[in-house]
């Protein structure tokens, strides 16, 4: 019985080592080369604000063309660009870290950001983003 327990052990040990490993070595998600779901700043605010649960289970994780007004331009903590896009909300809206800086954007164009969207914390939030194209 002893013998038989300890094999168990080591098969779950290494079952166990060769997931870790796998999942460490996954391949990072690619924004410039997957395929983005489209939806407007504001369309997305409001599913998130109407329904929480449900708008997650549509967008969270997954790829975006998000289109929207830019209102404003802005750093984090860790000194990557958020731009925030209207969505119809005096106070909150789209905030959408960008992976590098976007170069020439202003306040007051229309821009196209594709990003992975991380939820929903009064602002709906993307990461890793990247502009799509932009409009005056």
């Amino acid at each position: 019985m002893g013998k038989k327990l300890l094999w168990i052990i080591a098969a779950l040990v290494i079952i166990g080592a060769a997931i870790v490993y796998h999942m460490w070595n996954k391949p990072h998600r690619n924004v410039n080369s997957e395929a983005a779901a489209p939806v407007t700043a504001a369309n997305l605010f409001d599913e998130y604000s109407n329904n929480e649960p449900a708008a997650n289970s549509k967008y969270l994780d997954k790829l975006l063309l998000v289109t929207g007004e830019i209102a404003e331009i802005k750093k984090n903590q860790e000194g990557k660009t958020v731009l925030v896009l209207k969505t119809g909300d005096p106070v909150f809206g789209v905030l959408c870290t960008m992976q590098e800086n976007p170069g020439s954007v202003t306040a007051g164009e229309t821009a196209s950001v594709k990003g992975f969207c991380s939820g929903y914390t009064s602002d709906v939030v993307l990461r890793e983003a990247v502009i799509v194209n932009k409009k005056e």
